[in-house]
This record gives structure tokens, sequence and C-alpha cells, in this order.
């Protein structure tokens, strides 16, 4: 009897154990609970970041992020000054290996988010940044790539950099579907980019041998009275 019931207790506690570890597991796994969700951010009204974003792709997977380990063993993201990516795309583009699919500057208050999104007919953008508005469900047919990003101060320790984060929805039209692939926080100084290399299954179905990417220069971070308060692309809250 007394055999039973410890036997009895110790599946009942093996349980536990197993069931509080795997309820621990799912509220860590970044992929299903903080994967393209960000915590509100204070808005500084006193600052404004100048960004500039770049969508491009290359001919060849491994000329700007080498894939030699394999696809999902390969780095995603480098960061170079904006001088460099700038010389490096253009010599890209110059050899036939590169092509700009579309670049935007936008003019954002610290903590803001500025919508940068891809047009899935980029030579029409300034008709479509006119005529579309998020508050209208069909925008996002309008679209190849929604993204977000926004620039804000992070610690103290991160001395006199500012922290960029980008979050990047791929668009399915004909699915009626978008989903986040790339979510992003990177640590940058005024007058460097960031490059994202978009890796994610659908992306990669979608642009075959070819591969897409993302590049968001911090331009400048000045006080309101200093930076230039035009803007050409819709702002929106930080949510």
């Amino acid at each position: 009897m007394k055999k039973r019931l410890f036997a009895a207790a110790f599946a009942l506690l093996a349980l536990t154990v197993i069931n509080i570890s795997s309820a621990n597991a799912q509220s860590s796994c970044p992929n299903q609970v903080t994967f393209g969700n960000h915590d509100s951010l204070a808005v500084d009204n006193s600052l404004q970041s100048q960004i500039e974003v770049t969508y491009f792709t290359t001919n060849d997977p491994n000329v700007f992020l080498s894939e030699k380990a394999g696809l999902r063993r390969s780095s995603s993201y480098t960061s170079l000054s904006s001088n460099q990516f700038l010389a490096k795309i253009e010599k890209l583009q110059s050899e036939g290996l590169a092509s700009i699919k579309k670049r935007q500057s936008a003019t954002s208050f610290l903590g803001e988010l500025a919508q940068m999104n891809l047009e899935k007919n980029p030579a029409d953008t300034r008709m479509v940044n006119a005529s579309y508005s998020t508050a209208d469900p069909g925008y996002i047919y309008k679209l190849d790539r929604e993204t977000e990003v926004s620039v804000s101060r992070g610690a103290a320790f991160d001395g006199d950099y500012y922290r960029v984060s980008l979050v990047s929805w791929f668009v399915d039209v004909k699915g009626g579907r978008k989903s986040v692939d790339y979510d992003s926080d990177v640590l940058l100084k005024p007058g460097q980019t960031a490059v994202f290399k978009l890796m994610g299954n659908d992306e990669v179905g979608r642009s075959g041998s070819a591969r897409s990417y993302i590049a968001v220069t911090l331009r400048s971070v000045n006080k309101v009275g200093l930076a230039s308060i035009g803007r050409n692309t819709k702002l929106v809250a930080s949510r």
C-alpha cells in the first residue's frame, strides 16, 4: 500500500514539474510571446531623429552577407558606416549584383514610430502614400512589406548610441495575410547603417535565389529647434 501511495505521489510530482516547465518555456519563448510585440515607448518631443530606409535586393545571396555556412546558420545582420554602405551598394549596382527597390527618409520624434513600407509598385510611392490610410483595411493590399522603425534613447550604459527598433511584416496579398518575419533592436550612432537580411520562409520563397534586405541609416539626432520638421512619411504613435 505504501509503495502504491509513494508511486502515485511521485507521478503527481513529476507531472507537476513537467507542467511548470512547459508553462515557463512557453512564457519565455520569444517567437510565441515577444516576437513582433514591443513595449510602449515614451515619445521625446524635444529630440528628432532623421533616418533613411533602403529596400534592396542582391542577385547573389553571398555578396552582402555570406550564406556559405548555410541559409539558416548565416548571419542576417551587419552594421557599417553610412559612407561604407553607400559605397558598397553603389559598387554592387554597377556590377549588376544589386538593385535598389525603394529609398525613403523620415523625421520623427524619439520613441515615435515611422511607417516605412514597401509598396507593390515602388514607382507609384508618392501616389500610394498620399492615398492609403492604415484606418482603411484595404491599404495592406497595396504593399509587399509593412515596416515600422523607431529611434529611442536606451540605458545610460549605451553611451552615445541610440536604440533603433525595426519590425517588418511580410505581406501575402493572395493569401490575405501578413506575418512578422523580422523583429530587431540594435544600437547605432548617427552616421551608421544597420543592414537586415530577410531570410524568412515566405520572403525566400517569393524572392527565389535573390535576397531581400532592409537597410536603416541613422542620419542624425537633433534638438527640435535644429532638426528639419518636414515629414515625408506617415508617423504613428508608439504602441
